[in-house]
């Protein structure tokens, strides 16, 4: 049997490569980005709706900052589940050139974002990026990994870059 015979049988083991997660700095990248987008959203809805409602600003600056925290945590992973169920990503993975994936290596379902995010809420969530591979508490009680977009090869493609 002849190499592209042999190839040609073999085609998932080309085309598959491992999933491995991203680095600790893109997933700080990440959060930073995001966090950014999320209060800049955050800060014009607000906004808006004090020139629409200017009495609810008094209300604003009584809450109590547990609260204020808790809301921020819960408003915070509806923006990662939005964006990561409407684009598969949030802008700061797209950006990081990074994206969200279940243990299949594929676009995780809503239910399974909801679980992940949601888990953002844990205290001391962020600190599990301190180990060495750096996939987050929220990421192991979902079964998910934030790994860097690679373009995916076609099995033509796949078969051209072989070596002689």
């Amino acid at each position: 049997m002849n190499n592209v015979s042999r190839d040609l049988l073999n085609a998932d083991e080309l085309l598959a490569t491992p999933i491995t997660p991203t680095s600790r700095l893109k997933r700080l990248a990440n959060l930073l980005l995001d966090t950014l987008f999320f209060y800049i959203i955050v800060f014009t809805i607000g906004g808006v709706v004090i020139l629409i409602y200017p009495e609810m600003s008094d209300s604003l600056e009584s809450v109590n900052p547990l609260l204020d925290r808790l809301i921020s945590t819960l408003l915070f992973s509806i923006y990662c589940i939005v964006f990561e169920s409407w684009l598969g990503r949030t802008p700061g993975k797209l950006i990081t050139k990074t994206k969200v994936v279940n243990s299949q290596g594929e676009k995780p379902d809503f239910n399974t974002l909801v679980v992940r995010n949601f888990a953002r809420v844990i205290p001391f969530d962020a600190f599990t990026f301190l180990r060495e591979t750096p996939i987050g508490l929220h990421d192991r009680l979902a079964h998910t990994m934030v790994i860097d977009d690679r373009p995916s090869f076609t099995l033509d493609q796949s078969l051209r870059n072989l070596p002689d």
